[in-house]
């Protein structure tokens, strides 16, 4: 069980951080129009700041194989996701919806049956 919250807790936080580097060379595949714009390229930056540092904090847990720490990650890492396609809907966007409630959805459900069993 610690093998498959360590895999969907690190690959939840890789696809977050990737969409937040994705939106500082793409800005319009994060913000309808976007393209171009100063204020979009920000918005990616902060996005990445806060997925770029909680990626690293779940790799060092996942390396540590710290069961409680990355039960605690994978719950936060969840939220976000699940924070992530409430926002996505102000985009127009599906994938923007989808995407992030689909991996956050398993998160949440892997964080629940990891706890229950560790």
């Amino acid at each position: 069980m610690l093998a498959l919250l360590i895999i969907v807790t690190v690959l939840g936080a890789a696809i977050g951080t990737g969409f937040c580097v994705a939106g500082i060379f793409f800005p319009g595949f994060i913000v309808k129009d976007g393209e171009g714009t100063p204020t979009a390229r920000v918005f990616a930056y902060y996005g990445a700041a806060r997925s770029v540092a909680l990626l690293l904090v779940i790799l060092l847990a996942a390396f540590r194989a710290d069961a409680n720490a990355l039960v605690w990650l994978g719950l936060l890492s969840g939220i976000i996701q699940l924070i992530d396609a409430a926002v996505g809907t102000q985009t127009g966007k599906q994938y923007a919806v989808w995407g992030p409630l689909g991996v956050g959805a398993v998160q949440l459900l892997v964080v629940l049956i990891a706890a229950w069993l560790l």
